[in-house]
């Protein structure tokens, strides 16, 4: 916090600096587009105001004072801002066009004010965003996409606007397309977006603001910085968008007591690009590194299960059931990151279970099988499980004191 300003006009900067701009902006909005204010340039306007006020209060308040100098990314993120904020602000006017042709119109509460309309598209919008963010943590090909607004070393009001343009378009559509087909008004649209602009910016700001009680209703700043954790495992939290009732739903939101350091946020790579064109393509790039070493990993994993696998074999021929379960269990544990071979154990052990005919255990193998590619479509296969019936889907287990962790070769 900085010592120069006052207390007075801390505390007013602290607590009011969002319920007034935040507030005058939906007032502007709401009133001014219900009013029969044109969309351009009431909203760019509007929203272009907003966004200066934010990044004029984070420079007197800072929460952190080293994220107020330049990390390398100022230009990057303006350029993301210009571009993103062009394409939010065209998307009234797609909507426009194109609801009259795709809308029923049957659904939607049209009688309701324009302000009420506006936050039913921001309750629909959000459950949207929140879905595909949240996926886009699980899912590798959408976290490359999603890893370039993570990337930045530190938060400020710019920061809200650091995404691919694609992806960008991934968080939105779903949502944008229901609330069209319902009949959502082109206007009322237009407005909730330009509003959860400046929302963004805020919550990504730099600025040490409040929102008290609030915080469990909104993703304010003091909820959505947790998000931004350099750690991987610990950013899985606070998902939402500006609602935060998603979070509370399915048991994401978190909100530390202490406070979060300013080395604390961005990724662990080292060499991600601060340029604006290079993070457009980073999502296509090829990383042959990571490449490599996941090759080598696989190859690793690959020859233990066959080793597994065979002594299964032998074990089982050998009358020895209870010893050939525990190979396949292990070279289960081993595959479990790859898909195909995670395929091939559940195949293994139900082939075994057939055999030995444990039926309950046939249907166990058949339950997994099933469920297995989308466990590694939604990043969520409990690690060192054993695979077999005896064991709950999701119940996570640990490294078996039998297999070395780096070789996977019996001790």
């Amino acid at each position: 916090m900085s010592t120069k300003t006052p207390p007075l006009l801390t505390a007013v900067i602290q607590y009011g600096s969002y319920p007034l701009i935040f507030g005058a902006t939906a007032l502007m909005l709401f009133g001014g587009l219900a009013g029969g204010w044109p969309y351009f340039p009431t909203v760019p306007l509007t929203v272009a105001a907003a966004l200066a006020c934010v990044a004029l209060l984070e420079r007197r308040l800072p929460f952190h004072a080293a994220w107020a100098r330049d990390y390398r990314d100022t230009i990057c993120d303006a350029m993301h801002t210009v571009v993103n904020l062009g394409v939010l602000l065209a998307v009234h006017g797609v909507i426009a066009a194109l609801a009259p042709l795709w809308s029923t119109g049957a659904w939607w509460p049209g009688q309701w004010p324009l302000w009420a309309q506006a936050v039913a598209v921001g309750v629909v919008l959000d459950l949207s965003l929140y879905s595909v963010h949240w996926l886009s943590h699980r899912v590798a090909w959408l976290w490359r996409f999603h890893a370039i607004h993570h990337s930045s070393e530190r938060l400020y009001w710019l920061n809200g606007e650091r995404r691919h343009p694609l992806h960008a378009g991934m968080m939105a559509t779903p949502g944008l397309l229901f609330v069209v087909l319902m009949g959502a008004p082109a206007m009322a649209v237009g407005a909730w977006l330009g509003l959860l602009a400046v929302h963004l910016a805020f919550q990504h700001s730099n600025l040490d603001y409040r929102v008290g009680p609030l915080r469990y209703v909104i993703g304010a700043a003091e909820v959505h910085r947790w998000h931004h954790k350099r750690e991987y495992e610990d950013a899985q939290v606070n998902f939402g968008e500006f609602w935060m009732v998603w979070d509370h739903i399915f048991g994401t939101f978190r909100l530390p007591k202490h406070r979060l350091e300013a080395n604390e946020v961005g990724l662990k790579e080292t060499d991600f690009p601060m340029n604006y064109s290079a993070q457009l393509v980073y999502p296509f790039r090829s990383h042959p590194v990571a490449k490599g070493a996941r090759a080598k990993d696989y190859a690793l994993a690959h020859a233990a299960f066959l080793s597994e696998k065979g002594l299964a074999a032998s074990r089982e021929a050998a009358g020895d059931r209870l010893a050939a379960w525990r190979a396949l269990e292990l070279g289960h544990i081993i595959s479990q990151p790859y898909l195909g071979l995670h395929l091939r154990s559940h195949a293994a052990m139900l082939g075994l279970a057939w055999r030995t005919h444990f039926c309950s255990e046939v249907l166990a193998q058949i339950v997994r099988l099933t469920l297995a590619p989308l466990g590694h479509a939604l990043g969520q296969t409990p690690p060192q499980n054993v695979g077999t019936g005896r064991f709950g889907v999701m119940d996570s287990g640990t490294w078996p004191s039998e297999l070395d962790p780096v070789t996977f070769k019996r001790r």
